[in-house]
């Protein structure tokens, strides 16, 4: 009970500091985009470097223009990107978040707590103006404006907590042993290749989909596909849901719960 107790509070004073991290996030922002000579079309010229690097090898390489369903491959392609971005630099970022604002920590009136939030609501941000992008290219490709796209608000829920509370505990994990930065870039690495983001789920067989499915970065990218070219609900695959809903809400607990239990410590360290 005394944890609970914790953890709800723990919550409690981060709602409570609304403003401090819109304060904060603005900050962040313009300190990752707007200090350079290009600015802001870095968040853009970035992802769609690697975007196109990706699909010339896909599809000009390797000849594999279209899924073996019919659909082209590359608003699949791009449809699984775009989501996987925001998880790779929400975990990233979020992970290394005290490190980078160690500056704060000593402060006594701070709610450290916020910090990994707020480069989390930072690669939301570079997530929302993407997701414009590939909204006019799903259109442009043909694919019609329809009710399957107010999914897309539940899967980038699903993103967002997710990515909250793996960074709550690697953040607080990794002031304490820096080795876990590289960890996380290697972890990061492996579940790109892991996750059908380039490759479809359904090339797999036996107990390789099984393995495919516990992963719960497939379910944010999956759904985004699913809502965008494939017009699927969500509620249409209740075990998947229970399954990422299940995952997500452990490692949303044990992150704020390890994160308050260490957070007394980080001063000292940092």
């Amino acid at each position: 009970m005394k944890h609970i107790k914790h953890f709800y509070y723990f919550l409690k004073v981060i709602l409570q500091q609304r403003y401090i991290i819109r304060k904060l996030v603005t900050r962040d922002f313009q300190k990752k985009y707007l200090a350079t000579y290009l600015g802001l079309p870095w968040a853009f010229i970035q992802p769609a470097a690697i975007i196109f690097v990706i699909w010339f090898v896909v599809s000009i390489g390797l000849r594999g223009s279209d899924l073996a369903d019919g659909t082209p491959f590359l608003p699949w392609f791009i449809s699984g990107m775009i989501p996987w971005f925001f998880l790779r630099d929400g975990i990233s970022g979020g992970s290394r978040s005290l490190i980078d604002f160690s500056f704060l920590i000593k402060k006594m009136y701070f709610r450290v707590g916020i910090i990994p939030i707020i480069k989390v609501i930072t690669a939301l941000l570079i997530h929302l103006f993407l997701l414009l992008v590939l909204l006019v290219f799903i259109v442009a490709y043909g694919y019609p404006i329809d009710l399957y796209w107010l999914q897309l608000f539940y899967y980038l829920f699903c993103g967002i907590i997710l990515v909250i509370g793996i960074s709550w505990l690697a953040s607080s994990l990794m002031v304490f042993i820096r080795d876990i930065k590289q960890t996380i870039e290697i972890f990061l690495t492996l579940l790109f290749w892991l996750t059908p983001v380039i490759w479809p789920v359904a090339r797999l067989k036996g107990n390789a989909v099984l393995l495919a499915s516990l992963n719960p970065l497939h379910y944010v990218v999956n759904g985004y596909r699913d809502a965008l070219i494939y017009k699927v609900w969500f509620f249409d695959d209740i075990p998947a849901m229970l399954y990422f809903w299940g995952f997500t809400s452990v490692i949303f607990v044990v992150g704020a719960l390890v994160f308050t239990r260490l957070k007394p410590h980080f001063a000292d360290v940092l």
